[in-house]
C-alpha cells in the first residue's frame, strides 16, 4: 500500500499532461489523499518489494520509524503549498509529478533509485527556478545540479562494485569501511550542493529571491527537508560517518557568511533566502556534530528543521505575494510574517526557542563549544535584520505605493495556521520532540533498519 504514496501523484501527473488546468485543482486531493493514507492505513514495518524481487537484489520501499514523520510532514508542506500558492498551469503537472518523487526518496530502501528520485526531483527545481523569467538563476542552479548529480552516481556505482549490491541495508552491512569512504565523500558532496551549504549553495540566492510563491517553498521547505532524511539515512543508519569534522567545519563558515549576508541585502527575498541557507547549515553542523551517535543533538537538529521549514514556508510565501508591500492592509500576512520571525530567532513560547535551547543544551553536554557560540553570534545577526524587516514593512508609507496587492484567502489561512502552530509548538514541545525523539533513537539503529528491510534474510 505504500507504493501508493509515489504510484497515485505520478499516475495523475502523466494522467494530466494534456490538460494541465485540471492539475491544479487535483493537486491539493492528491496531497490530501497521501496524508489520510499515512495517518489511517499504513504503519511503520511495512515493506514493499517491487516485482517480487527479493530486498537485497531488487527495488523496495520501505516505512519505518525514521521516514514514517518525514513523510508526514513533506506531504503536509505539499497539501499547504497546494492551497496557498498561485501558479501556471502547467505547474500542477510539475508539482505532482515533484509530490512522488519526494515520497519515492523518502521510501526508497536502495541506492539507485534514490539517485533516480533525485534527478527527477531536480528536474523540475530547475524548471520551478526559472519562473518570473529567472532564467539566469536556473542556469546557475542547473551547473551547480549537474555536478552534484554527477558525483552521487558515481557515488552509487562505486558503492555497486564494493558491495556487489544497491539496497542500502545489505550494502551497509557487507561494504569494507574503507571502500564506503570513498562512495561516502562523493554522495555527501552532492547533498551538500542540494542542502545549499555554503559555498556549495551559491545558486540558492538568485532561486529562492525569484518572486514566485512556488520555488522557494518547494525548494527550500519540503526538498530540504527530505534531502535532510536522505543524509541521515545514508550516514547514520547505513554507513559510518564519513569524516565530519570537514562537513562540521564547512557548515560553520557557511552560518557566519550566510548570516553576514542576509545581514547585508537590500531586498527581503534575498535577506530570507540567505537565512534559509543559514537555517540548512546549522542543522548541518549540528547532524556533522552528533555524527557518532548523539541521539540528544539529533533530536535537537531534527527540531531545528522543523522550525526552519514552517517559518521558512511562512515568509517565502508572504514576500511572494506582497513583494515590500507593507502590512498596514495586511494584517494577517504581518501577524504571521512576524509571528515567523520571532520564531527564527528562538523567542521564548515559539518552536524556535526550543529548538535552540535543546540544541545548546545538547551541544553543551556533548562538549561542543564552537557551534554554540557561533549560533548565539548568528542569532544577534538574525535579530538585526528580521526585526529591521519587520519595522519597516509594519510601517512602510502606503501613499508611496502603487499597486495593491494581498494574500488570498488560502494562502492567509495557511500562514496564519502554520505561524500559530509555531505558537501552539512554543507551549506544547512535546507535541513534536515526540517525533524527533523517536527519528534519534532509530536513525543510529542500524539492525533494526536492516531486519525490517531485508526480514533477517538475503
Amino acid at each position: 500500500m505504500i507504493a501508493l504514496l509515489v504510484a497515485v501523484p505520478l499516475a495523475f501527473g502523466f494522467a494530466t499532461v494534456a490538460f494541465p488546468k485540471l492539475s491544479r485543482y487535483i493537486l491539493p486531493f492528491v496531497a490530501l489523499f497521501n496524508l489520510v493514507l499515512l495517518l489511517g492505513f499504513v504503519h511503520p514495518g511495512q515493506v514493499t518489494e517491487i516485482g517480487k524481487w527479493p530486498a537485497a537484489y531488487g527495488i523496495v520501499l520501505v516505512l519505518d520509524n525514521v521516514n514514517y514523520p518525514f513523510l508526514i510532514f513533506v506531504n503536509l508542506i505539499l497539501f499547504a503549498l497546494s492551497i496557498s500558492a498561485t501558479y501556471e498551469d502547467k505547474l500542477g503537472v510539475l508539482l505532482l509529478v515533484l509530490t512522488a518523487a519526494l515520497n519515492g526518496l523518502l521510501l526508497t530502501g536502495d541506492f539507485f533509485n534514490s539517485f533516480v528520485f533525485l534527478e527527477i526531483i531536480a528536474a523540475v527545481a530547475y524548471v520551478l527556478a526559472s519562473q518570473n523569467k529567472n532564467s539566469y538563476a536556473a542556469f546557475k542552479y542547473l551547473i551547480f545540479g549537474s555536478v552534484a548529480g554527477i558525483l552521487y552516481l558515481i557515488g552509487v556505482v562505486s558503492m555497486y562494485v564494493y558491495a556487489g549490491t544497491l539496497n542500502m541495508a545489505y550494502a551497509g552491512f557487507i561494504a569494507s569501511p574503507e571502500y564506503v569512504q570513498v562512495a561516502g565523500i562523493l554522495i555527501v558532496i552532492a547533498l551538500l550542493v542540494e542542502l545549499k551549504i555554503l559555498p556549495l549553495g551559491l545558486w540558492a540566492p538568485d532561486v529562492y529571491s525569484n518572486g514566485s510563491t512556488v520555488t522557494p517553498v518547494a525548494l527550500g521547505s519540503a526538498v530540504t527537508v527530505a534531502i535532510f532524511y536522505l543524509f541521515s539515512r545514508i550516514f547514520f543508519n547505513i554507513l559510518e560517518p564519513v569524516k565530519p569534522m570537514p562537513v562540521y567545519v564547512l557548515s560553520l563558515i557557511s552560518i557566519v557568511f550566510a548570516q553576514l549576508a542576509a545581514m547585508k541585502q537590500k531586498t527581503l527575498g534575498r535577506t530570507v533566502a540567505y537565512a534559509s541557507i543559514a537555517g540548512a547549515s546549522t542543522v548541518m553542523a549540528a547532524l556533522s556534530s552528533g555524527a557518532l551517535g548523539a541521539e540528544k543533538i539529533a533530536s535537537a537538529a531534527y527540531l531545528y528543521l522543523f522550525n526552519e521549514a514552517i517559518s521558512m514556508f511562512i515568509l517565502f510565501t508572504i514576500y511572494g505575494y506582497l513583494n515590500h508591500k507593507g502590512f498596514k492592509n495586511n494584517s494577517v500576512a504581518g501577524i504571521a510574517f512576524s509571528l515567523a520571525s520571532i520564531s527564527l530567532i528562538g523567542f521564548p513560547l515559539t518552536a524556535g526557542f526550543w529548538a535552540k535551547i535543546n540544541l545548546l543544551t545538547a551541544l553543551f553536554e556533548a562538549g561542543d563549544y564552537i557551534l554554540p557560540a557561533i549560533l548565539l553570534v548568528a542569532t544577534v545577526i538574525e535579530v538585526g535584520y528580521l526585526t529591521k524587516w519587520n519595522v519597516d514593512l509594519w510601517y512602510v508609507d502606503d501613499d508611496s505605493e502603487t499597486e495593491e496587492m494581498e494574500l488570498p484567502f488560502g494562502a492567509q489561512v495557511v500562514v496564519l495556521l502554520f505561524a500559530l502552530a509555531l505558537v501552539i509548538v512554543g507551549f506544547m514541545p512535546d507535541l513534536i520532540t515526540a517525533y524527533t525523539d523517536k527519528i534519534a533513537s532509530y536513525i543510529f539503529d542500524f539492525k533494526t533498519y536492516f531486519d525490517t528491510i531485508l526480514k533477517g534474510g538475503m
